[in-house]
């Protein structure tokens, strides 16, 4: 437990007011503060020099015998460094310094994690009346939603020209059948949610468990994060909001925070490292934040969660798993923790994350959507699924103990849809509920958010790793033991992509209907023996109402939605009934300009996926702004053409036809500008102007949403992190020790690895820092001996030398800079989790 200040003792949070290390001129008004920002600039380099001199100075007095200096004493200087980084002042040197390393993680605590059965099958916890009302309500939707798709597809085959006597009318009437029999669950789904939100009724709502105060107890609660290749500056800042929320609440000394990296750049690596030191420097959570990066990246995050639980879950009772752009307000966890601690039977409750934060005009419009209509499809999901729910793989809280014993995923053999599973949030749901644990959706409890992709082309690169996925569970559908509810859910998830090649499929087949009609001769007497003639009929006034009907289904649920919070008051935290209203309609119009080219992707999905074509595996850009001109050329340029080529088709066969294409060839055509300009911030920030799509968390921002944007800002002005590139850890002194206590003492020795290695630095010396690609930084980086020798011969240049790439970098570098906040005192920092501050021998 950390000591020191008594309010960072008590919270692990810096006080109000003014931040450590800030005088009381920094605090004064603006136009004082522009009279000083010559000065400020003057005192920025030459504080900038200083560091840069005792740096050089430090390093020529560890030279052995005019030649480099021995690998300890590099390793001692480096390990003082960081010592007096931590703890500003002097300080009587301790020994053992060539052994110091900086301690990012606990100690282990093994326990097996192997995919496995219950020993026997469990029994349910649930009284008999209530599993008789779970099957009622799942049996319900189903009849429900099939007499709905019945009637239709009759009415529908009814409509064509044949009236399904032939053999291709039938094809079209059944892959119209299978689409409307998606779009009928998802209506049902709204009804019943609009009924709950609507009267507050629902005996089984899981937050009806929260208790009035938290139990006591010693529960461990480890809030895990797992990232790879994410901005770092907006990952640790809203990790340092979540954890100020959580300081605040009767958690705040039951929580540890984990941050498990795969990431591969070694620019983000480097910051990584940076960004974790700073944080424990910073709050005094020594021992409380860790930080890993695994080097063998097994599984991708499944992996790495996974590693995680085998290491260290052992030593926790609760895992919160977080997404690097979730933010969680303390009170939300204080009340997960209420319902298990109350609930022994529940093993994974799932929030509903709401996305915020973002200001383009595709996340803005993605923003609206799920504040207005996720309550009442999550309202929904619950009243169906019950204690067999979703795990969406974030922002949910997970009872250690059978996870790690029952939850162990497999591998999925050979040939597509084959090796690790990528959804693992539904089989790690389905695997719980086997082994009698249930699953439950929070779906009303407040405090859970997330930000969406910035653009189209980032949702569809997401949506890649999504449908293989999910198409994955296909495989696992037969698993023995799993509950039907999660059958079920495998297939529902597996056709929130099937149904892009199938709607591909429904218009092909009209299309190749009407060329058929149009322009072969129609056979009035196929069979010889027949008295009346096969009349094609044709009956656009009913075709039109059936349009005209699905069109409301489809848009009922959304409407329905925005009534409930007109009703309830809610509409001025959306900018008012006529605002809201406005928003939904003008919603529903962008979204049909986006439903074709999620179709067209879709569709390419699911044929790679079955085809075998991995997809990779890269961090998502939360790059808030850019137009991704080039992602949407690569995707749709050789769509466009096509759905051009076939607009100008059906106008040759039949122009009355072209119509009814239009809302899905018309979006396709424009599909490169309207993918690219999704990302636009100026269409964001008019949208806002005209008062559309406004959120509650814009209208007035949860806290911990306000200090994540606080943070971000001032990171970009204090932080080592900001602007931080590879080269830095040979130019910023601060960096260099951080980067030296922080990894291995690995060495290769190698004959032929270290003449690459040392070809590598001489070219780096050469040529300057931006000669080297990221790989070759990556291997520099991870070898300290090549890393030392580097150092070493920058620094020792001459200074005439030190005019080229690397002095201008050491320049600019320790310029923009100089120094940081003032660190907590060092006795905050304990032995066990930072000993290079304690100087305590490894």
């Amino acid at each position: 437990m950390a000591t020191g200040h008594p309010r960072q003792a008590q919270t692990g949070i810096r006080p109000a007011g003014r931040t450590q290390g800030e005088s009381a001129d920094a605090r004064a008004p603006t136009r004082h503060r522009n009279l000083d920002l010559h000065r400020a600039g003057q005192l920025m380099a030459s504080a900038g020099n200083k560091l840069r001199t005792a740096h050089q100075q430090a390093l020529a007095g560890l030279t052995s015998q005019n030649g480099p200096p021995r690998y300890a004493d590099m390793a001692a200087y480096a390990a003082r460094r960081l010592r007096d980084w931590f703890r500003p002042g002097p300080a009587q040197d301790p020994t053992g310094w060539p052994r110091l390393k900086l301690v990012s993680m606990p100690a282990l605590r093994r326990t097996p994690m192997a995919p496995r059965r219950p020993d026997q099958p469990p029994r349910s916890g649930r009284p008999l009346s209530e599993r008789v009302i779970m099957t009622w309500r799942r049996l319900l939707l189903v009849t429900m939603a099939a007499a709905q798709t019945i009637f239709a597809s009759l009415y529908f085959i009814n409509l064509l020209p044949h009236q399904g006597e032939r053999g291709l009318e039938w094809v079209i009437g059944l892959l119209f059948g299978a689409l409307f029999f998606w779009v009928s669950i998802g209506f049902w789904t709204a009804i019943a949610g609009s009924l709950i939100c609507l009267t507050g009724i629902d005996r089984f709502r899981i937050s009806r468990r929260v208790p009035d105060t938290l139990p006591d107890g010693d529960s461990r609660i480890a809030m895990v994060m797992p990232i790879y290749n994410e901005p770092v500056e907006r990952v640790f800042a809203g990790l340092r909001a979540t954890m100020r929320s959580v300081a605040e609440s009767a958690l705040h000394d039951r929580v540890q925070y984990f941050i498990l990296s795969d990431s591969t750049d070694p620019r983000t690596q480097l910051q990584e490292e940076v960004a974790w030191a700073e944080l424990i420097r910073e709050t005094g959570l020594a021992g409380r934040v860790h930080y890993r990066r695994r080097r063998h990246r097994i599984n991708r995050k499944t992996g790495n969660i996974a590693d995680f639980c085998r290491r260290w879950g052992g030593r926790y009772d609760y895992m919160m798993v977080l997404d690097a752009d979730s933010v969680l307000q303390g009170a939300c966890l204080e009340q997960l923790v209420g319902i298990l601690e109350t609930s022994p039977q529940v093993g994974i409750v799932q929030t509903a994350p709401v996305p915020a934060n973002r200001r383009t005009l595709f996340a803005r419009v993605q923003q609206f959507a799920s504040r207005v209509y996720s309550p009442v499809f999550s309202a929904g999901l619950h009243y169906w699924q019950l204690s067999e729910a979703q795990y969406w793989g974030h922002n949910a809280l997970i009872r250690l103990a059978p996870f790690i014993k029952y939850c162990g995923l497999p591998r999925m053999g050979r040939g597509p849809l084959g090796g690790a599973i990528l959804s693992h949030d539904f089989v790690e749901a389905a695997y719980m509920r086997r082994a009698g644990w249930e699953v439950w959706i929070a779906y009303d409890l407040q405090g859970s958010y997330e930000e969406p992709p910035p653009n189209l082309i980032e949702e569809l690169i997401r949506d890649r790793r999504w449908c293989e996925g999910n198409l994955q569970h296909l495989r696992l559908f037969n698993t023995p033991g799993l509950h039907p509810a999660h059958r079920a859910g495998f297939l529902v998830g597996a056709m929130a992509y099937l149904s892009a090649p199938l709607w591909f499929l429904f218009l092909l087949a009209t299309t190749v209907q009407l060329s058929i009609e149009t322009l072969i001769e129609p056979a009035y007497f196929p069979n010889e023996r027949v008295l009346f003639p096969d009349w094609p009929i044709w009956q656009p006034e009913q075709a039109l109402s059936l349009f005209a009907s699905t069109l409301a289904i489809l848009i009922a649920p959304k409407l329905l939605a925005a009534g409930l919070l007109a009703v309830r008051g809610e509409a001025r935290s959306f900018g008012g009934t006529l605002a809201l209203f406005g928003s939904v309609v003008t919603e529903v119009l962008v979204s049909s300009l986006y439903a074709p080219l999620r179709m067209v992707a879709h569709t390419g999905f699911v044929c790679s996926a079955l085809l075998g074509l991995k997809s990779g595996w890269g961090g998502q850009s939360r790059d808030d702004g850019s137009l991704p001109w080039s992602g949407a050329i690569r995707l749709f340029a050789l769509p466009s053409a096509i759905a051009a080529a076939a607009g100008g088709y059906l106008w040759w066969l039949s122009p009355e036809y072209l119509w009814w294409a239009v809302p899905v060839l018309g979006p396709i055509v424009l599909s490169m500008p309207v993918a690219a300009l999704s990302g636009s911030r100026r269409l964001g920030r008019w949208a806002r102007c005209l008062r559309l799509y406004l959120t509650p968390e814009e209208t007035r921002a949860p806290d911990v949403l306000s200090w994540t944007n606080a943070e971000v800002a001032r990171q970009r002005e204090h932080s080592l992190v900001h602007g931080l590139e590879p080269a830095d850890a040979i130019a910023d002194p601060r960096v260099w020790a951080i980067h030296w206590a922080m990894s291995p003492d690995t060495r290769s020795r190698h004959a032929r690895i270290r003449e690459q290695l040392n070809q590598t630095a001489r070219q780096a010396l050469k040529s300057g820092p931006h000669a080297l690609t990221p790989a070759q930084w990556q291997t520099l980086l991870r070898d300290m001996a090549a890393l030392q020798a580097l150092t070493w011969a920058v620094w020792m240049r001459p200074d005439t030398d030190l005019t080229g790439e690397w002095g201008h970098r050491i320049t600019q570098r320790l310029a923009a800079r100089p120094s940081t906040e003032q660190a907590t005192p060092a006795q905050s920092l304990p032995c066990s989790s930072a000993r290079i501050a304690e100087g305590c021998p490894l």
